[in-house]
């Protein structure tokens, strides 16, 4: 992942701009509202809005380097569920 904090979060900010872009497009796609996909998309924001939240809270950890390591982790996690639940749409 990123090298910084500022490009974690512009990497971050990326990747589920087009997470959400590719749900829209199927959105349109598919004819109209969608209750599935309005959920998965408010679902995303409010991941992207909880991850930003730990970033920022990077200078309470104890250990910077470990503390980043997960949550990259979990980052990656979450954006490979989405893109799963994206797919089984």
């Amino acid at each position: 992942m990123a090298t910084s904090i500022r490009d974690l979060k512009k990497d971050l900010k990326y990747t589920f701009e087009n997470l959400i872009e590719q749900a829209l497009l199927m959105q349109v796609a598919s004819g109209g509202e969608d209750k599935k996909i309005n959920s998965l998309v408010n679902e995303m924001v409010d991941a992207y809005d909880e991850f930003l939240t730990k970033i920022n809270m990077h200078r309470k950890a104890e250990n910077k380097k470990q503390f980043f390591k997960e949550l990259n982790a979990q980052i990656e996690e979450k954006i490979k569920d989405f893109q799963r639940k994206l797919e089984a749409l």
